[in-house]
């Protein structure tokens, strides 16, 4: 009885396994929002850099929960009309941490598209200046809403490679600005919700 056990247990062991992954992503990213002041429409920065780092764990066949966090820098968007008769430098930052979820669209296979959505906890960070005047300069803590496709294609059982597409969301925030930006603009503040695209290729093991 005690051998029919341990064969028992022997043979079930393998559907207790746990299948977990680990990814890193490295891409460009491209703000979608704007800011107003002064009658203008100008975009949070021209595009940057995007990084996250993501793990995952099997909860089915095909389906993953798991947790990510990410960094997003744009490049500057230089405007000439958001400050009249001057030029003035639009910059943005995004740092994310997402409870995420993964659906496998097609069954293991060497190629395996998925869609992936999360939600969680960002912080949006906006600078706005001219060659002498800080006009913007803060930053916000807000939920974030986030949702991709992505495929993956393995070298091996354990090691993958991808490519990711992500938008991301956050709730709207106000941006103060400082007292000489506010006499430059006439406006005391900005509302921005600093959505951003981002394409990106990955790499990440299976364990």
């Amino acid at each position: 009885m005690k051998r029919f056990l341990i064969l028992l247990l022997f043979v079930q062991a393998p559907c207790w396994a746990t299948v977990n992954q680990l990814e890193f992503n490295l891409g460009r990213g491209t703000p979608l929002s704007s800011i107003q002041a002064g009658g203008s429409s100008d975009r949070e920065g021209s595009r940057g850099t995007d990084w996250s780092a993501d793990f995952f764990h099997a909860a089915g066949p095909q389906v993953y929960w798991g947790i990510g966090g990410g960094h997003f820098r744009s490049n500057d968007n230089v405007s000439q009309t958001f400050v009249p008769n001057a030029d003035s430098t639009i910059t943005s930052k995004t740092t994310s941490i997402l409870i995420l979820t993964r659906a496998d669209l097609a069954p293991p296979a060497r190629t395996v598209p998925y869609v992936i959505a999360g939600i969680g906890w960002v912080r949006n960070s906006l600078s706005v200046t001219t060659s002498d005047t800080t006009l913007i300069d803060q930053s916000k803590n807000t939920v974030g809403f986030a949702t991709g496709l992505g495929l993956d294609y393995a070298l091996s059982d354990r090691f993958f490679i991808g490519l990711e597409t992500r938008y991301q969301y956050a709730l709207k925030r106000t941006f103060d600005l400082t007292a000489a930006g506010s006499a430059i603009t006439g406006t005391n503040s900005v509302q921005t919700s600093m959505s951003v695209l981002t394409v990106g290729v990955k790499a990440g093991i299976k364990y």
